[in-house]
């Protein structure tokens, strides 16, 4: 792009530079998606190893032959490089210390392809890099329904050290295909709920990696870096948005290796069930979140109000992100639920996420 070139003029995207750079994106994101496609209909391929090879047709302009992901990314680039903020800490709060999340060679690779430069960055406010997003992740959504995607199961085990112990089947051949691994559920008595008895209690909603703010104002100023973050627009409801003007917000994200169904924090009635709001597909990895995009107020979701007797009216939103794009919910308004209840799953998944 022109250094010249102001990124406020209506036509700056016109130039030859931005084309070629979407263009670019395109044809190296879908495919990506093709060859995971491929792999899984025909029944090969480990998509979720880190070993997992650089296609030479597709990513020959960006690394050298034969070259692996990892190595690129492992030994091509000093701690003080940009690729380094691309990983994060959390707290593993069973053993109460700070673990490195462990991100595959995708997510990597995805992120500083998507993000590392001030181009790629306004690039994503396209509406040609949104679609692409929303197509790829029903593409490959399609894909992992495929009884062929089971051959992708071990793979992903294997590269998370997962255990089938609290798996409710936990004979991994039964999976009819990727999906329905994906959204396994767990055995009952896999996660206890916090005092059960006393509705006082919020408990979480999911497997997650958690973060609370008492308020809009100090979720925005600290973490949520989107320029246009506003409840009205995340519920595409402004009456909705007005009950909620003083509460607090807590964002339970689902890592690829986690359960993922999730469950309701409070007990209460479900009073208003919104099953889609539309939107695009980013990532929602941190990192992300805390850049200069609308994350959550324009990627696809859902919203669940559960009339609690000891909170008031909670709003529950399912939000989409990158290849795992589908919210479905397993309640009904009307329906009673007790904290910790089941109210949905997540599908349609790669490691991008």
């Amino acid at each position: 792009m022109d250094s010249n070139t102001s990124l406020n003029q209506p036509d700056y995207l016109s130039h030859t530079t931005d084309h070629n750079e979407i263009q670019q994106i395109q044809h190296i994101f879908s495919n990506m998606i093709t060859q995971t496609v491929e792999n899984s209909l025909s029944g090969i391929g480990n998509i979720f190893d880190y070993s997992h090879g650089v296609p030479n047709d597709w990513l020959s302009s960006f690394f050298p032959q034969h070259l692996l992901l990892h190595q690129y990314l492992l030994e091509n680039h000093k701690p003080d490089e940009s690729i380094v903020r691309y990983a994060f800490k959390v707290m593993d709060r069973k053993t109460n210390t700070i673990i490195l999340e462990k991100m595959p060679d995708y997510t990597k690779f995805g992120l500083r392809l998507m993000f590392d430069g001030r181009v790629q960055r306004e690039l994503l406010h396209t509406e040609a890099i949104k679609h692409l997003f929303a197509k790829e992740s029903l593409r490959l959504g399609q894909a992992f329904d495929e009884p062929q995607s089971r051959d992708h199961i071990e793979s992903f085990m294997r590269m998370y050290q997962l255990s089938t112990d609290e798996l409710f089947q936990p004979d991994l051949t039964k999976y009819g295909n990727f999906n329905e691994f994906f959204y396994r559920k767990l055995k009952p008595d896999a996660r206890q709920i916090a005092y059960p008895d006393n509705s006082s209690i919020i408990t979480s909603v999911a497997d997650c990696r958690l973060i609370l703010f008492d308020n809009v104002s100090d979720a925005t100023r600290i973490w949520i870096k989107g320029q246009h973050f506003s409840l009205k627009r995340l519920f595409d409801d402004e009456l909705m948005a007005k009950t909620f003007d003083y509460g607090s917000i807590a964002v339970f994200r689902l890592a690829p290796n986690d359960y993922h169904r999730f469950h309701s924090p409070v007990s209460g009635q479900i009073s208003k069930i919104i099953r889609k709001i539309s939107g695009t597909y980013y990532t929602v990895n941190p990192i992300v979140v805390r850049e200069n995009l609308d994350v959550f107020t324009e990627n696809h979701r859902a919203v669940m109000i559960i009339d609690s007797k000891d909170f008031g009216p909670v709003a529950f939103v399912a939000i989409g992100a990158l290849l795992v794009g589908s919210i479905n919910f397993t309640v009904d308004t009307e329906q009673y639920v007790n904290k910790g209840d089941e109210l949905g799953k997540r599908m349609n998944q790669l490691q991008f996420c």
